[in-house]
């Protein structure tokens, strides 16, 4: 018998069973690669970017994580480095990986002539999309330029979506990601998933092991990096939120995502293991 409010002996509230076992499975990897994205994962979503910041539970998790020996941590997300720095403060030795893999550990952006030619007249015609549809924003980024919508009225902002998309979108060697929100058209060819697989293979290649995938996102450019998992060989995606997904599980809030975080460290801390490399490094 339960005491009222709390969740039965070995349930973690918003965690379901079948991805408590899968949790528990992972744990059990020689080598673990955590992989999350910041915003609605991490952090609640917020209106004003640059105020979201990770719960409390989640960086103490990450923390705990980065500790572990054989347990790589990266946040991979669609922000501009300099931002998700600013907003995640990182815990020593986590990777990181921006503008949706065209920034990051092991990643570099290095524009030629035509890159940046081209980098130009985009920002130029997305700059003009948001002079024309009040409420939206222009974020520049080293090799992409990302149309804001969140604080536009419904109407504007799916204006101003067409226009970027059948504008600078639509145009040779522009990659358009479309994500909640946001618009972003990059010069360059990166996505979650590019980014999931190369540090998979920097790790394996320090380690001479290839590590099972931890991967939490709740956008649709977080599908990329679920495609990219081999379930059949461990590697768990997680959904967060609503939405058509790939991935093989799904919680419904940042809460949840610590939760199961929190049961990761525990489970880690339980299970006997032979590391594959030393934690924060790769």
């Amino acid at each position: 018998m339960t005491t009222s409010g709390q969740a039965p002996a070995g349930e973690v509230p918003g965690v379901p069973p079948e991805l408590r076992a899968a949790l528990d499975r992972l744990a059990a990897a020689p080598s673990l690669l955590v992989a999350l994205d910041f915003d609605g994962v991490l952090a609640p979503i917020v209106e004003e970017p640059g105020a979201a910041r990770a719960l409390p539970a989640s960086a103490a998790a990450l923390e705990a994580l980065t500790a572990v020996d054989g347990v790589a941590v990266a946040l991979v997300s669609g922000r501009a480095m300099e931002s998700l720095r600013q907003v995640s403060g990182p815990p020593a030795g986590a990777l990181l990986v921006a503008s949706h893999g065209a920034e990051g550990d092991g990643t570099p952006t290095d524009l030629d002539e035509d890159h940046r030619a081209l980098l130009a007249r985009v920002v130029e015609a997305v700059s003009a999309v948001v002079d024309a549809h009040p409420g939206t924003a222009l974020e520049l980024k080293p090799a992409g330029a990302v149309l804001h919508t969140r604080t536009a009225a419904r109407d504007t902002a799916a204006a101003a979506v067409r226009a970027v998309g059948e504008g600078p979108g639509s145009w040779e060697g522009v990659r358009s990601l479309p994500g909640k929100e946001v618009v972003e058209l990059s010069v360059v060819e990166a996505d979650k998933g590019s980014a999931v697989t190369a540090l998979r293979e920097r790790l394996a290649h320090g380690s001479g092991q290839r590590p099972a995938v931890l991967y939490a996102g709740d956008d649709t450019t977080d599908e990329d990096a679920f495609g990219v998992l081999d379930p059949s060989a461990g590697d768990v995606g997680v959904k967060v939120g609503e939405g058509a997904t790939a991935a093989g599980f799904r919680v419904g809030t940042p809460e949840d995502v610590a939760a199961l975080l929190e049961h990761l460290v525990s489970a880690l801390a339980a299970s006997p293991r032979k590391p594959g490399f030393p934690a924060g490094r790769a």
